[in-house]
C-alpha cells in the first residue's frame, strides 16, 4: 500500500477531475478539500468519495464548467447560485463577503442553492474559525434516513457543523450527521461482509436489521431517535426549504449517476464574537480547561487535529485498489 503526501493526493485529485472535464477552478478547490479530508482521516468523503465526483462530472450531475455567482445581497446576507456545480466552489465565491458582513454586522449569513454534496462540513467552519469567527453550517442531502416512526427513507444524513476559534492552532469543530451513522459505513460493512450494530438501520419492511445490505435497501435511522429526527428535519428546512433548494426526499441520489443534479442547498451563519462580548477565546479556553481537567474528555476536533499533524508529517496510506479506481474513472 503506497504512502502519499497530502500534496500528492491533491495533485492526483486535481488531475483526475480535470481529466473528466472539470474547470480549473472547480478542480483546484475540490482537490484541496479532498486532501484536507484525508489529512483528518476522513476517507469516506475524501479519496473514497472521488469515484462519485468523477462519475457525476461525466454525466453532468455536477456541471463541469459551473459558474457560481452571488445573486442577491443585503447588509448581512449573501445568496449564491451554485449553477449545479460543486458546493465548495460556490462557497468560495461568497466566502470573502460572508466574512466581511460578519465583521461589519456582527452576523453574516450565506445561502447556496442549485448545489451538490458539501462533503466535510468541518472544512467550511474550520476556515471561518481560522478567521476568528464562530459559525454554524447546515447541508441537506438525498434521502437515506427514515423519520422517527417511519419505515422508508425521507431525510438525508443531513449533517451540520459548528466552528469556533481557539488559542491553539486548531479551532473547535463539531461536525456530525443527523443519521446514527454515515451511509458509507453501511456500504463498507456490506462490502466487507460484516454486520452493523443494532439501531442503525431497518430493512425494506421496516424491521430493525444488523445486515448492512438489508439496511441499504431499507433505511437508516436518525441518531437518538426522535431527537435526531428533529435535527434532520431542522437541517432539511435550513438547507432545503430556506435556500429554495430541493428537500432530501426531492433530491436525486448522491450515490448514483441517475436523476440529474440533486439541487440541494447549504446555509452558513458566521458570527464575530468580538461584536457580542470581550474575551471570547480566553473564556472558551477556560471552559475547555475545566471540561478536560483530570478527565478523559476529548474536545471535539482534537482527534482530527492530531491526525492532521501525523499525516502532514508522514503522509497517508492509500490502497492500490482505490488508486486504480480513480485512475480508471479518470482515464481519457
Amino acid at each position: 500500500m503506497p504512502t502519499l503526501t497530502l500534496t500528492q493526493i491533491e495533485t492526483l485529485c486535481r488531475d483526475a477531475l480535470l481529466n473528466v472535464g472539470a474547470s480549473q477552478e472547480q478542480a483546484d478547490i475540490v482537490a484541496a478539500e479532498i486532501a484536507d479530508a484525508e489529512a483528518e482521516g476522513i476517507r469516506n468523503v475524501g479519496l473514497g468519495y472521488m469515484h462519485l465526483y468523477l462519475k457525476h462530472l461525466k454525466v453532468e450531475k455536477v456541471k463541469p464548467h459551473a459558474s457560481p455567482k452571488i445573486v442577491k445581497t443585503s447588509a448581512a446576507s449573501t445568496v449564491i447560485d451554485a449553477d449545479f456545480g460543486f458546493c465548495h466552489h460556490a462557497y468560495l465565491v461568497g466566502e470573502a463577503r460572508l466574512i466581511e458582513t460578519a465583521r461589519e454586522q456582527g452576523v453574516g449569513m450565506m445561502s447556496i442553492h442549485q448545489s451538490s454534496s458539501a462533503g466535510v462540513l468541518g472544512w467550511f467552519v474550520r476556515r471561518l474559525a481560522k478567521e476568528g469567527l464562530v459559525s454554524l453550517m447546515f447541508a441537506n442531502s438525498s434521502k437515506a434516513v427514515a423519520a422517527h416512526g417511519g419505515k422508508v427513507p425521507f431525510f438525508g444524513t443531513n449533517p451540520f457543523a459548528f466552528g469556533a476559534p481557539r488559542a491553539t492552532d486548531e479551532p473547535l469543530v463539531v461536525d456530525m450527521a443527523t443519521a446514527s451513522t454515515a451511509r458509507v459505513n453501511l456500504v463498507k460493512a456490506a462490502a466487507e461482509g460484516r454486520e452493523i450494530e443494532p439501531g442503525h438501520a431497518i430493512d425494506s419492511d421496516g424491521r430493525p436489521t444488523t445486515d448492512p445490505a438489508a439496511g441499504l435497501k431499507g433505511a437508516q435511522l436518525p441518531v437518538g431517535g426522535p431527537k435526531g429526527f428533529g435535527l434532520g428535519l431542522m437541517v432539511d428546512v435550513l438547507g432545503g426549504v430556506l435556500t429554495g433548494s430541493n428537500c432530501s426526499y426531492e433530491a436525486s441520489m448522491f450515490a448514483t449517476t441517475e436523476g440529474g443534479p440533486p439541487n440541494v442547498g447549504q446555509t452558513i451563519i458566521a458570527m464575530d464574537p468580538a461584536f457580542f462580548a470581550e474575551g471570547f477565546v480566553s473564556h472558551l479556553e477556560s471552559m475547555l480547561g475545566e471540561l478536560t481537567e483530570d478527565s478523559d474528555v476529548r474536545v471535539p476536533g482534537a482527534r482530527r487535529a492530531e491526525l492532521r499533524r501525523i499525516h502532514e508529517e508522514k503522509g497517508v496510506d492509500v490502497p492500490d485498489s482505490l488508486l486504480a479506481q480513480i485512475a480508471e474513472l479518470s482515464a481519457a
